[in-house]
């Protein structure tokens, strides 16, 4: 064979070798596994993924715990399990818990996780108060003292029936190296903002078309997670995008939840249902006249058909809510004995007619006993306008005039707070867990009883689960008899999905963290682990019913075998280069 022809078999060879390797880099690109899911509102932000930086909802604490973690976290079963912590032990009178800190485990820039950052986190968040209401318990902790590298104490000023959930699993401990001179957290939105220990790292975020984009941290503690990219973003058409592959789930509630149908039992979709830890309600303003007044607010409640409600504009996906706020499914806190206001104009009308509002000109709108029509705004977001619409048409049937006023959400949440309203639609989750009785008109404040107040505290500090629970329903009684709000109903929900993409979906027990109603466990995404069960605490764990059952598997994927990095690519690439110029100088 001629020389000429030895370098073009040798460039052949060369040239089959490179194509096959950057065949192994498409390979590695194909292979990437990107799950999309829909940002759960128009807009779809919900604020920037820091410990101080999300919107303080439940969406937003979600995407801000898939970059951080917490001390404990739950399961799929509500089950209290080890995270940051492997272990703890809690002292006889409740006021002490001892935990012991799983070791390696590394913030997403390397540096390694201590006690240190422990104690540091409690003593931040309490000098540096947020409204955030996650982070109002830490009232309970008095101080925290180091061991050693991988255990701390926890002192609490009272014992805290809840400490697990409510504290150890909501709290996101954040590195001392970086957060220790950020004099305003709630400014800090850098980079380093969001380094945390959780299996995301943030890659993109835009305020503006709501969007986020994390990729894996493949050193995560718990295992490399099960996709190595998630992005949340903003679809105009939920069920539209999921048929055309724009987003890979989503999660459908209350009326929308129709949209279900189209794909159960179609091929390439899966569905599960959960409980709504949910509530749309009424809100009154219990310091203006008159809603101030109780009887008044009962008026009202008589006036609206809840029953109507769920049958008009949720369709029947949906149930009329407890009037104590929890949520009926949650069997171990649920009061069953409430009044729950049973729709009758006649009654409505009596109770007014006893206030001196009564409607003298015959118009059909009822006056003041001063004067002037018994007219007044009822605020709300547009996504509940229906219901503000058929609850307006229900109380004009008892003289009592309504103008809808659709805002917002964050308008109508500093509406709140600010006090300046009558009523206002509006709603939210967390109702798995007593925690949420503490306001019960939130996000509003003009609710206010010290009584009610003291009867919370005592629940909170109350270890044995009996006494505990005899405490929750007589808040819940209270909040029925009271009336500071009015339930309207409790949705029903649905997340689907495409099973190719990921098919680990489930709703946590009870709600994730102190109760957030969503299918955004991060355990979705991380899959099936080996758990080493927590200590048996009695008193604990008569405090928290649920937190010691075993945990439900998670399907976990089988694994792949590892294409080849790119590291390794490029010096084959570079090797068979330098073999090609050697063969080709001696040929010539």
């Amino acid at each position: 064979m001629k020389k000429g022809k030895n370098v073009d078999v040798l460039t052949l060879v060369i040239l089959i070798l490179v194509c096959s390797v950057f065949g192994g880099i498409a390979a590695v690109a194909a292979d990437e596994k990107v799950v999309k899911f829909a940002g759960d509102l128009p807009g779809g932000d919900w604020g920037y993924p820091s410990p101080f930086g999300f919107y303080p909802r439940g969406p937003g604490y979600i995407r801000m715990s898939f970059g951080f973690d917490t001390l404990t976290w739950k399961d799929q079963n509500g089950t209290v399990i080890p995270w940051l912590a492997d272990s703890w032990e809690m002292s006889d009178d409740g006021k002490t818990w001892t935990f012991h800190l799983h070791e390696g485990v590394k913030w997403h820039d390397g540096e390694p996780f201590t006690a240190k950052d422990v104690q540091f986190t409690f003593d931040y968040i309490k000098k540096h108060k947020t409204s955030f209401k996650w982070f109002q318990t830490l009232g309970y902790i008095d101080h925290v003292d180091i061991v050693d590298d991988h255990t701390v104490v926890i002192h609490l000023t009272e014992p805290f029936a809840p400490f697990l959930v409510d504290i150890a699993g909501n709290v996101p401990i954040i590195p001392e190296h970086i957060w220790k001179d950020v004099s305003d957290p709630v400014k800090f939105v850098g980079d380093k903002a969001v380094i945390g220990t959780g299996p995301f790292k943030l890659l993109k975020y835009n305020k503006e078309q709501g969007y986020y984009e994390w990729e894996a941290n493949e050193e995560y503690f718990k295992g490399k997670p099960l996709v190595d990219k998630l992005i949340s973003l903003s679809v105009n058409d939920p069920a539209l995008a999921l048929t055309t592959g724009d987003i890979d789930e989503t999660s459908f509630w209350g009326r929308r939840a129709k949209a279900v149908s189209a794909f159960e039992n179609k091929s390439g979709f899966g569905t599960r249902w959960g409980p709504s830890y949910w509530v749309l309600k009424v809100i009154f303003n219990c310091e203006r006249y008159p809603t101030n007044l109780t009887a008044f607010r009962k008026a009202i409640a008589y006036g609206i058909n809840r029953t109507e409600l769920v049958e008009l504009v949720v369709h029947g996906y949906g149930i009329p809510a407890n009037t104590g706020l929890i949520h009926p499914d949650v069997t171990e806190w649920y009061n069953p004995d409430l009044p729950d206001y049973e729709h009758n104009v006649t009654k409505a009308i009596e109770i007014l007619n006893a206030l001196n509002f009564t409607d003298t000109d015959g118009d059909g709108i009822m006056e003041y006993p001063e004067g002037g029509d018994l007219e007044f705004n009822l605020i709300t977001l547009d996504k509940f306008s229906r219901e503000a619409e058929l609850i307006k048409s229900q109380l004009a049937a008892v003289g009592i005039k309504i103008n809808v006023k659709v805002m917002d959400m964050s308008t109508v949440d500093g509406i709140l707070k600010e006090g300046n309203f009558f009523m206002v639609i509006s709603g939210h989750g967390g109702i798995a867990n007593p925690n949420i009785l503490e306001k019960p008109d939130w996000p509003g404040g003009t609710c206010k009883n010290e009584t009610y107040t003291a009867l919370f505290k005592e629940q909170r500090e109350t270890m044995d689960y009996k006494a505990r629970k005899e405490l929750v329903f007589k808040l819940q009684e209270s909040i029925a008899e009271n009336l500071p709000v009015y339930t309207l109903y409790h949705p029903k929900m649905c997340c689907v999905y495409r099973p190719e993409k990921l098919d680990t979906w489930f709703f946590t027990k009870g709600g994730v963290g102190i109760g957030i109603p969503i299918e955004m466990n991060k355990l979705v995404f991380i899959g099936e682990e080996e758990v080493r069960p927590a200590p048996s605490l009695a008193p604990a764990a008569s405090a928290s019913p649920g937190t010691t059952s075993a945990p439900t598997p998670i399907p976990t994927p089988t694994p792949e075998p590892e294409q080849p990095g790119f590291d390794v690519i490029f010096a084959i690439t570079g090797l068979l280069a330098v073999a090609y110029l050697v063969l080709r100088r001696k040929n010539r």
